[in-house]
């Protein structure tokens, strides 16, 4: 049986993480990420590592404060969960939280399908 291409449209990912962390920030208001450009405005990178993240890139933060990193990637995954256009890029279709922590740093997301991105 051949299995059937998952596909996840860059733009509806793109809404999906930014609403998710627009949403996350406002339950968790002390949490401070605004990744930046060379040029001074504000971004929003979309890190996918399959089979590993889909999610925000690595970013600065203390080891010491991982608990809070967890509790703010459950909120974020949990909001990405309820976005239906984005569906096919959870595996076996759950949103399940990551975070790689290393070297002062972490990237927050879910565990993603094998899925490719289209325009």
């Amino acid at each position: 049986m051949a299995r059937s291409a998952k596909t996840v449209s860059i733009r509806h990912l793109h809404a999906a993480v930014k609403t998710a962390l627009e949403a996350a920030k406002r339950q968790h208001p002390d949490f401070k990420i605004d990744p930046v450009a060379a040029s001074g405005t504000v971004i929003l990178p979309i890190y996918v590592r399959f089979p590993w993240i889909c999610g925000l890139p690595p970013f600065p933060w203390p080891e010491s404060e991982l608990q809070n990193i967890t509790a703010f990637t459950d909120s974020f995954v949990a909001n990405l969960a309820s976005n239906e256009h984005i569906s096919s890029a959870a595996l076996d279709g759950k949103f399940e939280r990551t975070v790689y922590a290393s070297g002062g740093t972490v990237s927050i997301g879910f565990v993603p399908a094998d899925f490719s991105l289209t325009e």
